[in-house]
């Protein structure tokens, strides 16, 4: 995964960050690597609102700059695909001010993004269905600890190959909830079909990547039941694959 003309502008003061938080402190499954300093979700995370734009001009990333909502340090909707990778919303909410506004991302994400969407486009996938980025919590405030308020999290139900089959998470990810996503000990999915398990490769490999802090599926608990959701969060140096 490339991080572009800013891939050291990371100042030695986030050197010391917050280990989890309190809901994923005891997760068995989070992990601390040595050279946190180095991944992709780090440095993204690290990054001054400014320096977050710079990049995506650098990059040429097609995106358009979003309303200013609450939360979202450097709002953005994306213009284009990315590697040839098309993000489209579903509207699965009959809340319009959700479907309105889920498709703006911090800067910080798409970036992320944009990594990511090189290892969909190796995998034959041209476009992915979305929840949402970007939401509020039910009383139309910030969040504390909730990413999604801050546009750094996006929902992902469908992926989609170019030769039209799609791996729907819903129906193809045959987890359990508390059970081991991803590397040793990690429980296959059942039944063990030809979707489950290239949905379950994809999701171990964004994981492996470090571009992203979060990638919770639905193992992780009933609440993901039909998307994977992939985080970029801001002053930690812990991952979490479950």
């Amino acid at each position: 995964m490339r991080l572009g003309i800013f891939a050291r502008a990371v100042p030695l003061a986030l050197a010391a960050m917050t280990l989890a938080s309190r809901s994923d402190a005891g997760n068995p499954f989070v992990t601390m690597p040595r050279d946190y300093q180095d991944t992709p979700a780090f440095t993204y995370g690290g990054m001054s609102s400014a320096a977050c734009m710079a990049e995506l001009e650098h990059r040429k990333i097609p995106h358009l700059k979003a309303v200013q909502v609450p939360g979202v340090d450097a709002p953005v909707r994306l213009a284009g695909p990315l590697h040839g990778v098309t993000f489209e919303q579903e509207h699965r909410s009959t809340d319009d001010a959700l479907n309105a506004d889920g498709g703006i991302m911090d800067c910080r994400l798409v970036l992320a993004l944009d990594d990511a969407s090189e290892l969909l486009a190796s995998r034959g996938i041209v476009s992915v269905g979305f929840i949402s980025a970007y939401r509020r919590d039910t009383t139309g405030k910030v969040a504390a600890g909730q990413r999604h308020p801050a546009g750094l999290a996006i929902d992902i139900a469908t992926f989609r190959h170019g030769d039209g089959t799609a791996w729907d998470v819903q129906r193809d990810f045959h987890g359990r909830v508390g059970a081991k996503t991803c590397g040793r000990g990690a429980r296959e999915p059942g039944p063990r079909d030809a979707r489950a398990l290239g949905l379950r490769r994809l999701v171990c490999d964004a994981g492996a990547s470090r571009v992203f802090n979060l990638v919770l599926t639905p193992n992780y608990d009933k609440d993901h039941y039909n998307h994977v959701h992939f985080e970029v969060r801001r002053d930690i140096r812990w991952f979490l694959v479950q």
